[in-house]
């Protein structure tokens, strides 16, 4: 898989002592007391038949479409490397049905394109929701293929920032700085682009001032800044910080994040330092 496609969207928290934005917003009874123990695989797969059923007779209700949205996204992270594809193409598939309920999205969709309808959109998880997935399917292709396909990733996160800065734990920020470093990393997109490793790091910094309980924010600044700029320092620092951060308020992301943290050290053990 190509490094800098790798933009997926870790999702998470809103800033110290404010509530996640669109953590917990709107969920079903049912699923209030399940939610927060998604991590466990039939958990999920629970909360997936809840919001399937409920569906049913209410197809253009934008929030189940993008709730479920959400839970297809997160059943392709704990799913295995072959069948991640299927779950994501479901996440994107289902953030797409619900950005179309708006008429107006829909309309210019047809009239000038995706990005176009993108920039208008006010609908900041189902946003979220397809650039995580599109993003994660742009990194099973051809990259060739795939930087021709960006331009409605980048355009989903750009558009969320806009909306509001620390939805889900400022992911699109971060999202935003990982396009920059994976960019300016990659020579010869970069000769097209112009991206810069001290841009992204700004988007990481911001990341982290604004929503410091979500653990990924830290990660991705290890992986996409620490590790092509060969610094152990800040490398063992941002990781030190997931490995010994607290679970919540981010049960299943930051479980996430401190296995890829683990997984990044193991890649990287000269920077860890033994």
């Amino acid at each position: 898989m190509t490094r800098w496609l790798v933009v997926f969207l870790v999702l998470g928290c809103a800033g110290v002592g404010a509530p996640a934005s669109g953590e917990h917003e709107g969920l079903l009874p049912e699923a209030t007391e399940l939610y927060p123990r998604r991590y466990e695989l039939p958990v999920l797969e629970r909360l997936i038949e809840i919001y399937e059923a409920s569906l049913e007779g209410n197809e253009d209700d934008p929030g189940l479409l993008s709730r479920l949205a959400q839970f297809w996204y997160e059943r392709g992270i704990l799913a295995t490397d072959e069948e991640k594809k299927w779950y994501f193409e479901r996440a994107r598939d289902y953030a797409l049905a619900a950005l179309r309920t708006e008429l107006r999205f829909a309309e210019l969709e047809r009239e000038e394109g995706l990005v176009a309808a993108i920039k208008i959109s006010d609908d900041k998880a189902a946003l979220l929701w397809y650039a995580a997935a599109q993003g994660q399917l742009l990194g099973m292709i051809n990259p060739l293929t795939a930087f021709r396909l960006m331009k409605p990733v980048k355009a989903a996160y750009e558009r969320v920032a806009e909306l509001e800065e620390t939805f889900w734990g400022c992911s699109a920020i971060h999202a935003l700085g990982a396009f920059e470093a994976n960019i300016a990393t990659t020579p010869l997109v970069n000769l097209l682009m112009g991206a810069s490793l001290e841009r992204a790091r700004e988007y990481f910094e911001r990341a982290i001032e604004l929503c410091p309980d979500y653990l990924a924010n830290y990660w991705v600044y290890a992986r996409d800044y620490a590790v092509p700029k060969k610094d152990a320092g800040l490398f063992r620092e941002l990781l030190t910080r997931v490995l010994e951060g607290p679970i919540d308020p981010w049960p299943f992301w930051n479980r996430i994040a401190k296995l890829d943290a683990e997984a990044l050290i193991a890649e990287n053990p000269e920077l860890w330092g033994g």
